[in-house]
């Protein structure tokens, strides 16, 4: 009976290890893409980030902020001021907060 239970265990302990491992990965290729103005296929890695798994305040508000960056950098000014605000809103306590006021001001 403890067999099954174990196992049951080890493969959930291992889908956890590869939902953290992809969503650091496509985290990773994001800023990469970024980086090289390839917008589409940052919010694709974004997106696919967010969907790999529960993640932390802190994780949320980062792929927020680089969401609002990748829409800036597609020119939709208004998408990006929505998520800056959100961002001053919901993690002012945050380093992405904070850079997000940063933005609204202007600064």
């Amino acid at each position: 009976m403890k067999l099954p239970i174990i196992a049951v265990l080890a493969v959930t302990l291992s889908l956890g290890a590869c939902a953290s491992l992809i969503q650091t990965a496509s985290i990773s290729e994001a800023y990469k893409h970024y980086q090289r103005e390839q917008y589409d296929r940052t919010l694709e890695l974004i997106t696919q980030a967010e969907n790999a798994g529960a993640m932390s305040d802190e994780k949320k508000a980062e792929l927020t902020y680089l969401k609002a960056m990748t829409y800036e950098g597609l020119g939709n000014g208004e998408t990006a001021n929505t998520l800056y605000r959100y961002l001053a809103q919901e993690h002012s306590n945050s380093q992405y907060g904070y850079m997000a006021t940063r933005k609204l001001n202007g600064n």
